[in-house]
Formats: structure tokens, sequence, C-alpha cells
């Protein structure tokens, strides 16, 4: 989902006022995950095992967004996401997080990992490498002033996260670089899609076309006067030091903004070697994509795919028989095509998995059916189990299934 995210923050305060319902009460106690009604229809083989809601907003927590699942280094499942205030991007914002010892079938209650009295804690990316897990994040204050990127780490139990310190200082003045979920390449580096805006300079080539043209749900105006970009970060080992590559946009001269909004990026390892990534880009209803060859360093010139979007975040994962997971929101609608910026065609969630590096689909499935929203697909490969643990959220409730890697055979047609 989100540096540039300064301005399409603005769209998902919009989105996500209109997301929030009544809150409801909380069971206090460690719940045992429950069934999750209205799973939609699957091709081919089906997963077998249900996908089970492991955490509702509730009176302290009266909403949330975007999950993220990872095992961490004590064996725990740990599920980060932001909640606390009214909507995302309110100066309330918190990040907090469930976890689970016993492999996802009980969950605890929320912990709150960062807080502060006067700024927000935003958009939260969690990546575990070696016997630390990483907790990105960011503060913020009204107005979308102060904004500092910042960085947690697992401390000796490999569970709880300490060591909070501000990163990337200085890479885009007055504004942040959005962080995102990352991967491990055969090669052994770790690569983290990362998206930012820079100011409009007075000698680009765009002019606002002529008439009223309504951006409410891609950042209003503060996208009209800012470029936004892609790439990816390299961490050194210990995530004390960090180098930039790409620097990839789609510029938009007679467009209603000065370039396509590109943020909440993913990458994935392909066969031959090279590297592909998948760009949210909205007002497109695709996703984009660019290119490297070079291990990450440099990108191809960005081009939209066949791959329908509705304006939200693309997950991939790298499997170990060299395919490539897809989990996505495949609708042609955008929520601009609404008088209301509701998430509204952020359904059906599905499963893409392709055999030859992104060039076909050969497994396409329906894992929670239109008309339910399920956004921000998020997880990982788990080598123990042999099996995707992926969790996804409404707005409301967060759930989580597993999908055993023998059962993601080519679909019959």
């Amino acid at each position: 989902m989100n540096h540039f995210l300064q301005s399409l923050a603005v769209c998902a305060v919009a989105a996500s006022l209109l997301a929030c319902q009544p809150a409801q009460s909380a069971n206090p106690a460690i719940a045992a995950a429950e069934s999750e009604a209205g799973q939609g229809p699957s091709s081919g083989q089906p997963t077998k095992d249900a996908a089970r809601v492991i955490f509702r907003v509730n009176d302290t927590y009266t909403w949330l967004r975007e999950q993220l699942l990872r095992r961490m280094p004590d064996g725990s499942l740990c599920c980060v996401f932001f909640t606390g205030g009214d909507y995302d991007g309110h100066a309330k914002n918190l990040v907090a997080c469930i976890r689970s010892d016993d492999d996802g079938r009980t969950w605890s209650d929320v912990e709150v990992v960062a807080s502060r009295p006067d700024q927000g804690c935003w958009a939260p990316s969690l990546f575990r490498h070696k016997d630390k897990a990483y907790l990105f994040w960011y503060t913020k204050s009204a107005g979308w002033q102060d904004m500092t990127n910042r960085l947690m780490s697992t401390g000796e139990d490999g569970r709880t996260f300490t060591d909070d310190r501000a990163i990337l200082e200085g890479w885009n003045p007055g504004h942040i670089v959005d962080v995102r979920h990352g991967t491990h390449l055969r090669d052994g580096r770790v690569l983290l899609p990362i998206a930012w805006q820079e100011p409009l300079k007075p000698t680009d080539d765009w002019k606002p076309p002529g008439g009223a043209v309504d951006l409410r749900n891609v950042g209003g105006d503060i996208v009209r006067r800012r470029i936004s970009y892609v790439g990816v970060m390299e961490p050194n080992d210990d995530f004390t030091k960090f180098k930039r590559y790409g620097r990839v946009c789609e510029r938009t001269p007679r467009g209603p903004t000065p370039s396509i909004p590109f943020f909440e990026n993913a990458i994935a390892e392909l066969p031959d070697g090279g590297l592909a990534m998948l760009i949210r880009a909205d007002t497109t209803n695709r996703l984009w994509r660019t290119d490297s060859a070079d291990r990450g360093r440099t990108w191809s010139e960005p081009y939209p795919t066949e791959i329908p979007n509705p304006g939200s975040k693309p997950r991939i994962i790298n499997l170990p028989d060299g395919r490539i997971a897809l989990f996505h929101n495949p609708s042609e609608k955008d929520y601009s095509d609404l008088k209301s910026p509701a998430h509204k065609y952020r359904t059906p969630l599905a499963m893409w998995i392709s055999d030859d590096g992104m060039k076909t689909w050969a497994v396409k499935r329906t894992l929670v059916a239109a008309p339910k929203v399920a956004q921000y697909p998020d997880g990982f490969y788990d080598e123990a189990s042999g099996a995707i643990y992926l969790a996804w959220e409404d707005g409301r409730a967060i759930t989580f299934q597993i999908i055993p890697l023998a059962e993601l055979q080519r679909d019959r047609s």
C-alpha cells in the first residue's frame, strides 16, 4: 500500500472513514480462531484448511488496516497491523500485533508495539532475516508533518521488538520512504520494495487539464504537485545501512496528475534469475510491471500488465519449486469509479500461481468471493510445514488460512 504516502494517505483517510462501522465488544481471553463464513468457491482442487477470523475490532481497537504475518525467530507467529484513531492516517494511529504460539490455532490479545501521544505510528512492514525480525514503520504529526522512517528489531528472545531508531535520514527530505514487504533472493541478498514522492519542479512539463478534476481517491491536491517513484533498497546484514536502486516512474504530461501514482510494489525472483516488480497504480485499473536483469540494480521502463487491479496492494510469494504465487484483488473496477471513496471493489481475493516466470498463470483460485471485501493479503511460505501462511483483512477483521503446497497444482481446463 504506500515519501509519497503523504499524498496517497489522503485517499486512505477518506476510504477508511467509510470502511469503519460501529465497534463490537472484544473477547478479552485468548480465543480459538473461529471459522470464517463467506469464503467463496475455488477452481480446481479446493483448499482444505478453513479460513478463520483471528481478530475483530472492538471498543478499544475500533479500526484496523494492513495486517502483516510472519514467523518470528522464536517460532511463534506474529500478525502486525495498525489501528487506533478513527481511520487510516489518523494522528492517533498505533502499531499493534497479536501472536500465536501453537501455529495459528489460538491467538493472543492485542499488544501495542509502537505508539506516541503526539504522533501517529503508521504503515508497518515486517521482515524476518536470520535470527531477527525487523519492523519498519514511520511517525507522522497532524497534517502529515514531522514524518520519520523508523525501524525496530527483535531482541534476544526473538519475539519482542526493541532497538527503535530512525533510518533513511536524508533520503527524501521533508517526506518519508514507504518500505514494503521484501524477499530473500537465491544468492542470499535481501531486497525491499520502496516508494516515494518528490515535489514537482517548476521546469516540469505538466499542467493540470482544464475543467474540474476529482482526485479525492489518489491524494487530492498533494498528488497534483508530486512525482511518484518506486524502486528497491538493499540492507546490510544487520539492517543498519541501506543502498537504494531504481527510480521507476510513469510521467503523464497531459494527465490529471504529473505521474501515475505508483506505490505498494512487490517483487518476485524469476526462474531465470531476473526480477519482476508488480506495482499498484491507482486510476489505471491494472497492476503495472517493471523488470530487472541485473539483480535489482536497474529497472526497465514500467508498463501495464493484463492483471486487473482496483487500487489495492498485491502480495507476491516465491515458492521453493520455482513457481510464483500472487495474492490480489483481480477486479477491473477502481474505487475512483464511485461517487464515494469506499474501497468497495477490493474483491474478490484471488490466488494466482505461475510456473513460467509470470508469463501466464496456471492456477487461478478464488479465496474470498465477491462482493465480500478482502484486502491487503500478506503471508509467507513456511519450509517446515510446506505451506503458505496467509492473512487478509476487511477493515473489521483479520482472517488467517494455511494453504499446503501440495494443493497448489495446475488447474485442469
